[in-house]
């Protein structure tokens, strides 16, 4: 009885003193991607770019007065992050615009139940454009400043060719000449077999 109490005593301490494990009880991970760039990357609620990325957005964020309409989603070119719960539910939404000429806007929709696309957010300043910035640039491997935005955003098509295209016509006539030589040739060879 005494070995059977001793065993006993022994196995509720060593679980009372092993170290447990902590369990998920709110917002983990986060996802960073950039649709114009076709990049993504994440960071996980221990790493300090979680938390720098966290402050520089802000925890509860309030709109700007002064804000542009902004709408965020698939197809604007913005950098999506998506804060999940438990690495499996959205919680909140920022879409990070940096092609604005004005500066740095964000939009961020917050809800704990469900996040969808057609949710209007708050339109804000981050706490500092920069830093934000220049964080977003050490977490995507493509850079994605406010100038390399814009320059992408910014390259135009090709001009329509208008006219008569000389280097065109000179092209088709020499491929016309060479065909009709070859096709005489082969011919003058053809006959020549059948005779």
């Amino acid at each position: 009885m005494r070995r059977l109490l001793a065993l006993s005593a022994v196995i509720a301490v060593t679980f009372l003193a092993a170290p447990s494990v902590a369990s998920a009880g709110g917002p983990t991970s986060v996802i960073i991607t950039s649709p114009s760039e076709g990049e993504a990357a994440a960071r996980y609620t221990n790493q300090a770019d979680y938390t720098q990325l966290n402050h520089l957005l802000g925890d509860q964020p309030s709109a700007d007065p002064q804000a542009p309409d902004l709408r965020g989603g698939p197809g604007s070119r913005s950098i999506n992050v998506t804060w999940l719960i438990h690495d499996v539910q959205v919680w909140r939404v920022d879409h990070v615009f940096l092609d604005r000429p004005d500066g740095i806007w964000v939009q961020t929709i917050i809800s704990w139940e469900r996040v969808t696309l057609d949710q209007r957010g708050v339109v804000h300043r981050p706490a500092n454009q920069e830093a934000l910035a220049k964080l977003l640039n050490g977490i995507l491997a493509t850079p994605v400043t406010q100038a390399s935005v814009q320059t992408t955003a910014a390259a135009p098509p090709a001009p329509p060719a208008n006219g008569l295209q000389w280097t065109s016509l000179l092209i088709g006539a020499v491929c016309g000449v060479v065909l009709a030589v070859a096709g005489r040739v082969l011919l003058g060879l053809l006959s020549r077999r059948q005779a």
